[in-house]
């Protein structure tokens, strides 16, 4: 995968969080860190979770927490975490236990991160990045090395 757009500072694995909105304060805060969003985008992601419901699931055990630019998007970032225990969504009876949140300035400059996450699914990866238990671990799942 050319251009990997995971790194060390942007993966937390066997995160601990209550439910899913303390999951998505963990992931799209990692942006806030990386200075990629405000944390009006983290907080523009639960209110739209909580308006629209559970839109961000894409995939059986996948979340992609994101939302609009004006929200608080700095810059093009994203980050993976997984879950320690899986957390339900309202209105949605899947069990979520990886999330990859992203922000944007535009609709085209997250691309890569799409492409990523598209191919994570198709290769059917998501059980497998849930399971690892550390980064190296998670390299090798994804084929990154």
């Amino acid at each position: 995968m050319e251009g990997l757009v995971l790194n060390k500072d942007n993966v937390r694995l066997k995160v601990e969080a209550g439910n899913w909105e303390d999951a998505i304060r963990i992931g799209a805060g990692m942006l806030v860190e990386q200075g990629c969003a405000k944390q009006s985008y983290v907080d523009g992601i639960i209110a739209a979770v909580k308006e629209l419901g559970p839109y961000i699931i894409i995939s059986e055990g996948l979340a992609m927490p994101h939302t609009r630019p004006e929200q608080g998007a700095i810059g093009i970032g994203c980050s993976l975490i997984t879950l320690k225990e899986p957390v339900l969504f309202d209105g949605d009876d899947s069990p979520v236990k990886v999330m990859i949140c992203f922000s944007a300035v535009d609709s085209e400059s997250h691309m890569d991160i799409l492409k990523m996450i598209v191919e994570f699914v198709e290769r059917g990866l998501i059980d497998d990045i849930a399971k690892a238990e550390t980064y190296e671990e998670l390299l090798e799942v994804i084929g990154a090395n």
